[in-house]
């Protein structure tokens, strides 16, 4: 497919089937805008409920040239490891697969919490029943941390990526809940996401409103996903006495409905919805061009931020549609965006009708957060 710029202050002025087309693209892209945030903000939640977690553990890795070559990530997860677990390898003497042992070796190597032995199913016959693993293949794993163990099976080694979430699953001593409203036509998150949270120990719940009006104690935060419809007021009421109990909420808005009672709700930590879609003017930081699809900065490492430490900055997080966020400051809010605009950006307040994405009266100038992360500092809500 070649992509071509084109100047779009020359376009003819689009008939009222091209402006329907548009507002559907748009709002198509606006939940692609949405899937791309979650991916940012969801490293940022885990980092809040979870603990600072590296991003990968490692594969057995079987190609040459990185069969026994640990990651840095890997090393650092095992050198971190407080807690002690021990590998079980699943093998009758003599049969043994060398790649795995080497591989269990260098884990042993670089964590004195990291011990690994052997277990002949012949000589230790009952031995792998007792982790519910006797129908594992022949040279399969067993991890074990206290009262927590996982599996790892010989044939999953070669065929799938083994992830730092399998021993992560192992030595986690606490679970969370993570709760995503419903009632107000929200989006679900992807099965990728909710497998990601499980595998760290979140599990997600659904929270209507509706048929309880307060969100759960053990709510270790609320996500609320792309609302079509306003939060009652009810609902709001009961959202803002969970911010003033110290909750914690992960919200993602759209920039085609008004939802007075939630904005009220981000009024209170500094946060405004900026009027109009984004357009960003430098052209380094738009998709070949196209305006509307954005590659924001990062938030500088001068801004003093915590909210992104450990989370790295050279992936780059595409918004395809997006709304500005305005930050106020605010009495006992610590408040800092996570994603920024060029200083060349601009709202676009008539964007449905416009036949240009050319800056015309009317439009706000940037530069805009595209993310941002508040804390009440009395409630210890963010």
């Amino acid at each position: 497919m070649n992509f071509k710029k084109k100047n779009a202050a020359n376009a003819p002025a689009p008939n009222q089937a091209q402006q329907a087309a548009r507002r559907r693209s748009l709002r198509s892209g606006a939940y692609a805008s949405v899937l791309a945030v979650v991916v940012l903000v969801l490293v940022i939640l885990l980092n809040l409920v979870v603990g600072a977690v590296p991003t990968k553990f490692t594969q057995f890795d079987i190609s040459t040239g990185k069969m026994f070559t640990l990651s840095d990530t890997t090393k650092t997860m095992l050198q971190e490891l407080n807690t002690d677990v021990t590998a079980y390898y699943l093998a009758e003497t003599g049969n043994e697969d060398s790649n795995i042992t080497r591989i269990l070796d260098r884990y042993a190597g670089e964590s004195s919490h990291f011990t690994w032995q052997q277990r002949d199913p012949a000589l230790y016959p009952t031995f792998a029943q007792q982790y519910d693993a006797q129908n594992a293949s022949s040279s399969s794993v067993i991890l074990v941390c206290g009262d927590n163990h996982t599996v790892v099976d010989y044939n999953d080694m070669y065929t799938a990526d083994y992830s730092y979430t399998t021993l992560f699953r192992s030595t986690r001593e606490n679970s969370y809940v993570l709760y995503q409203l419903t009632g107000h036509g929200e989006s679900s998150l992807e099965s990728d996401f909710t497998e990601t949270l499980d595998n760290s120990g979140v599990t997600m719940q659904d929270l209507n409103l509706l048929t309880t009006d307060t969100v759960p104690e053990d709510a270790a935060a609320l996500l609320i996903n792309d609302p079509q419809a306003d939060l009652s007021t009810l609902d709001a009421a009961a959202i803002k006495t969970y911010l003033e109990n110290g909750g914690k909420v992960l919200l993602m808005t759209s920039a085609f409905v008004d939802t007075p009672n939630l904005d009220a709700v981000m009024t209170q930590f500094g946060l405004a919805r900026e009027p109009g879609i984004v357009v960003e003017g430098d052209a380094g930081h738009a998709l070949y061009g196209y305006p509307y699809s954005l590659f924001p900065d990062h938030a500088s490492d001068d801004d003093e931020s915590t909210v992104l430490d450990g989370v790295s900055q050279n992936t780059h997080v595409m918004l395809s549609v997006a709304q500005g966020i305005t930050i106020a400051e605010t009495d006992g809010v610590t408040a800092e965006p996570l994603l920024n605009t060029t200083g060349d950006a601009y709202s676009k307040l008539n964007y449905n009708e416009a036949a240009t994405t050319a800056k015309e009266s009317g439009d706000t100038d940037g530069p805009f957060a595209l993310a941002a992360w508040a804390r009440n500092e009395s409630a210890g809500s963010e």
